[in-house]
Order: structure tokens, then C-alpha cells, then sequence
């Protein structure tokens, strides 16, 4: 300040706007406000409404500090600004008492105090603050599902895109309303830095042009400009780069101007509004109403602004007053879309009456295509990968899972076996029995031979070629494989099927030949099955109806139990 001498103020002062001794008051400085207050209820507790200043702040009761906004400093580098307004309580000790306020300000373009310090008892107090509170509660929550339906509308009916203009503009002024008033922002954020706090609350402020302009424009596409929509997105984009990269005392001298804007997009708003009356539709009485409320919500906080009145911030209301009357158009184009979905659903239904005998035989047509391609198709995938005599897998579906199973035993490095199976002396049971018991013999055995095999873990068995059978066995060592192969060799003659020419039994019985190796991935496919083959010419040479083993090292074993090979 530039004077140290005392004199009467009315408060609230924006001490700018102040004159001593003829002369201005510049923005920067500090100063002392004391009011003397005499009282003849002491009982009671009295409350102070302290709102936000410009823009650090200290109050005391006598000597008593009680409440307190940032730091107090005589000099830019002492004084740290903040945005805290509260509601404070105290119990005067006697019937007079000195309220104390200091205030600095280095960092905004105004200093002082815009809003009254209201004094009165606690429960006044209290009952008015909550009221402004709940208030500005409900408004911001209104705004916010306001915004996240109508961008949830724009999002599912993009070819209506004013929805999510809107829904960005509710939510733009949600946050705005955070700033003012209780500041709720800062009650969330206490430490928040006041430049950054107040750069956002400039920048929200700055975003309700453009984003109100497309929303009009979208809404009105015949009677508004795309060009001044264009303008009012480059001219807030040039506010909103000036507020990021100066300070409070720079672009807060340019706000004024911005609000000169303003009241030129309301009148561009009126004269849209005033070509929208040519128009037929019905809800554009409800879109006037609603958006001319807002217009003299949006002047009223701008004459405030001008004439340095306390914060009034209708706009808000406003807003909520522009949801309503939208949600009105809304409703009605709904009702308007289910009407004509309903005539266009009858007009169908009665198209659709003279079809359904059409529709019927077409539709049985096509079933029955379909039937035959399923049957065609189960029919060519059962000659592809199985035997058609034996309904096990043909010798097509084991190459490809044996080519499968012994590259992923070799990244395993797990062993795999393989069992070529022969019927022995099988063309003597043809030549005795016939070839119709022959097939019905091959049958029985295949099954058997499926149902061991198939039920151990990756276990597969093919008819490899008449009355020859392979199967493959992974992760098994040769002692495990050997022990399968000879259950398979059991139950086979188990099956008690008749074969009176066989010289080894009286009943039909297999020879096995089998080969365990660990496989790597240069391993010729081919090379294994002639093992596992000579394996088997071994075992029929060794007497039939038995085991042949053959080891890794190219010896072949017929199997016999541990304890005699021990």
C-alpha cells in the first residue's frame, strides 16, 4: 500500500477501485481492516462466513487467529496466495471484541476482498452455509450426470453429435462451479498450487464458448455460422495458451476482453435463436426458452464481472435450466422415433403376412440342403481320417498326429513308442471263417485295440492296412510301453474269438512289435516306423502271439515279465 495512515472503509473493497488522498491504489500491497463490534449476547457462539480474497489472508478474533488463507507477506516473495474460504467459530469473551483481517496481494490483478465477511451466531451461520453447500452440491452433481448421459447419447447416436458437445459442456461447467462459491476444489486439493488452480478455473471458463457454440450449431445447422463456431474455438484456444504460459498478473489484465467475447457470441446465440422461429418443429419453443434462460444467466455474471459486483455464478443454474429443456426435446423425439417405429412394425407386419408362405417353403428348402451338406460333410471328414470298416482312425489322421506327437515329444525331450499290430494268421481265418467274418473279426479287434490305447494319455491306433494295426504311445518308457503292449496282447485273446486254423492258439491272437525312443528333431519319420516293423517281423519270427521290443541300440527283446529277464 502506499499509505500507512488509518482511514474508514466499506468493506467488501476491491483496493484498486480505492482512492486515498487522491490517489489510486495500485493492486499490490497489503493491509489491516479492524472493526470494532459490541455485542449484549455473549452466551451464544458466534460464526464468521470467511469467502476467498484476493489473495492471502489472515482473521483474527482480539488476538486470536482463526482462520487463515495462504500466507500474509509484505513483499512478493513472502506472500503465498491460496483459495480457502471457510466457515469459522469462536465464543467472544466479552460483550466487545476487534475482528482483524489482513490481506496481500502480489500475484492477482486485484487485491482486497470481493465478497462481505458475514458475522452472526453459529447457528445462522451454519444453517447458511449448508444451504449454499448443498446448493452447489446438487447443481454439480446434476451437471455431471447431466454430462455423462448426453455423452453416453452422443457416443451410441453419432450422427447427433450436439449430444456429446453438450454432455462436455455440463461436465466443463461442473468442474467451473468446483472454483467458486465453497471452492470444493481446493477442500479436495488442499495443497494445490494457486497459480494451477487458478490457470484450471480460467480454462474452464474459456472452454463454455466453443463448446456451447457447437452445440448450438449442431442444433440450429441452417440457421447458425460454421465460421464464427470457428472463431470462438480459435479464440479460446489462444486464452487458453495465454493462461498456461504467463502469469496471474498477465492474463487476468486480458479477461476483459474475453468477456466483451462473450456478450458477442450471446448476441450471436439471439440472432440463431430468433431464424430458428421460422422453422416448424415443435421443440424449438422448448430449445428457446431454455437457451435464452441461459443467455441472461451468462449476462448477469458478466454484468458482475464488469461492475465488480460479489460472485453471483447463475450460469450454472442456467445450464441445469438448458438440461431440463433439452431432456424435453429428447423425450419428444423419442416419442416421435417410437411412433414411427411402431407404424413402420405394423406396415411390416402387414407385408410380412403375405410373405410367410414363401418364407416357409424356402426356409424348408434350405433345411433340408443343410441336412444333406451336414451328412456330406460328416461323410467326407469319415472317409478323410477314418477307417470306414473299423470307425477307428485310418492310416491319414496317425501320419499327421504321429508327425504332431514326435515334435513335441523332441521339445520335451519325452520318449515315444510306437506298436505295429498283426493279426496272426489272419489269412487262414479268412480262408476258413470268410470274409464277412473276417471284416466282423477285424471290428472286434480294432475296438478292443482303440479302447486300451486310446484311454492312456495322447495314446492314438490306426488300421494301418489290412489286418495291420499301429499305435502310438507318448511320454511312456520302454519298461511301461512293453507292459501295455503285453496287456494288449492278453486281452486281445481274451476276446475268445474262435480262429481253429491258428497254429498258436485257439482263439485269435496278435503279434506286437514295438520301438521306445526319445526323438529329436532331425529324426526321420520313416526310420522309426521301420523299427517298430522289423520289431514285429522279430516277434512273428520269435513264434507269434508275443512282444518284440526293439532298444534304442537296434537289439530286439521279445518281452518277458522282470523277474525273468533279471
Amino acid at each position: 500500500m502506499i499509505s500507512n495512515e488509518a482511514s474508514v472503509v466499506n468493506l467488501p473493497l476491491i483496493w484498486n477501485t480505492h482512492t486515498i488522498a487522491g490517489e489510486t491504489l495500485p493492486s499490490e500491497g497489503y493491509a489491516t481492516f479492524r472493526l470494532e463490534v459490541t455485542t449484549a449476547d455473549t452466551e451464544n457462539i458466534l460464526g464468521l462466513q470467511v469467502p476467498v480474497m484476493f489473495s492471502a489472508n489472515k482473521l483474527w478474533v482480539d488476538d486470536r487467529l482463526i482462520a487463515q488463507s495462504g500466507e500474509v507477506g509484505i513483499d512478493q516473495s513472502t506472500s503465498i496466495p491460496q483459495k480457502h474460504p471457510r466457515v469459522v467459530y469462536f465464543s467472544p469473551e466479552s460483550s466487545s471484541f476487534t475482528i482483524t483481517l489482513q490481506i496481500s496481494n502480489y500475484h492477482h490483478v486485484d487485491g482486497g476482498i470481493l465478497d462481505p465477511v458475514i458475522l452472526g451466531t453459529s447457528d445462522n451461520i451454519h444453517a447458511s452455509h449448508m444451504m449454499e453447500v448443498i446448493f452447489q452440491s446438487v447443481i454439480i452433481g446434476f451437471l455431471v450426470l447431466a454430462g455423462i448421459y448426453h455423452i453416453g447419447l452422443g457416443v451410441f447416436r453419432r450422427t447427433e453429435p450436439y449430444f456429446y458437445y453438450f454432455g462436455l459442456l455440463c461436465l466443463v461447467a461442473a468442474f467451473r462451479y468446483l472454483m467458486v462459491g465453497d471452492v470444493f476444489f481446493t477442500k479436495f486439493f488442499p495443497n494445490v498450487d494457486w497459480e494451477l488452480a487458478n490457470k484450471l478455473d480460467y480454462i474452464s471458463l474459456y472452454s463454455h464458448v466453443p463448446l456451447l457454440s457447437m452445440v448450438i450449431y449442431r442444433l440450429y445447422l441452417k440457421e447458425s455460422y460454421r465460421w464464427f463456431t470457428i472463431i470462438t474455438i480459435i479464440v479460446a484456444v489462444i486464452y487458453d495458451l495465454l493462461t498456461i504460459f504467463t502469469e496471474a498478473k498477465v492474463y487476468l489484465l486480458f479477461e476483459v476482453y474475453f468477456h466483451l467475447f462473450m456478450i458477442i457470441c450471446v448476441c450471436y446465440s439471439l440472432i440463431v435463436l430468433a431464424r430458428s422461429l421460422r422453422s416448424k418443429h415443435a421443440e424449438r419453443y422448448y430449445l428457446l426458452i431454455g437457451i435464452v434462460f441461459l443467455m441472461i444467466t451468462i449476462l448477469i455474471d458478466i454484468s458482475a464481472e464488469f461492475l465488480r459486483l460479489p460472485d453471483v455464478d447463475v450460469y450454472p443454474i442456467g445450464i441445469v435450466f438448458f438440461v431440463i429443456c433439452l431432456s424435453l426435446v429428447i423425450s419428444r423425439r423419442l416419442s416421435k422415433s417410437l411412433d414411427l417405429s411402431k407404424s413402420l412394425a405394423n406396415d411390416l407386419a402387414q407385408l410380412n403376412s403375405d410373405l410367410e408362405a414363401k418364407v416357409e417353403a424356402r426356409t424348408n428348402q434350405l433345411q433340408q440342403s443343410n441336412k444333406k451338406l451336414k451328412e456330406l460333410n460328416v461323410k467326407l471328414k469319415n472317409m478323410a481320417l477314418v477307417d470306414g470298416l473299423t470307425n477307428i482312425p485310418n492310416r491319414r489322421q496317425f501320419d499327421d498326429y504321429f508327425k504332431e506327437q514326435m515334435e513335441l515329444c523332441a521339445k520335451e525331450k519325452a520318449p515315444v513308442s510306437i506298436l505295429f499290430l498283426d493279426i496272426d494268421y489272419f489269412k487262414k481265418y479268412n480262408d476258413w471263417y470268410g470274409h464277412q467274418k473276417g471284416d466282423e473279426c477285424l471290428q472286434q479287434v480294432a475296438q478292443e485295440l482303440d479302447k486300451q490305447i486310446s484311454s492312456l494319455p495322447g495314446g492314438l491306433v490306426s488300421r494301418y492296412g489290412g489286418e495291420e494295426f499301429v499305435g502310438l504311445i507318448p511320454r511312456l518308457n520302454q519298461e511301461e510301453a512293453e507292459r501295455v503292449a503285453r496287456d494288449i496282447n492278453k486281452q486281445i485273446e481274451q476276446l475268445e474269438i474262435a480262429h481253429h486254423t491258428s497254429p498258436v492258439s485257439k482263439y485269435v491272437t496278435l503279434s506286437i512289435g514295438l520301438y521306445t525312443t526319445v526323438p529329436d528333431k532331425q529324426m526321420d519319420l520313416n526310420s522309426v516306423l521301420k523299427q517298430a516293423d522289423e520289431a514285429l517281423y522279430q516277434a512273428k519270427a520269435l513264434g507269434r502271439n508275443q512282444v518284440a521290443s526293439k532298444t534304442g541300440t537296434g537289439n530286439v527283446v521279445p518281452f518277458q515279465p522282470k523277474e525273468e529277464r533279471s
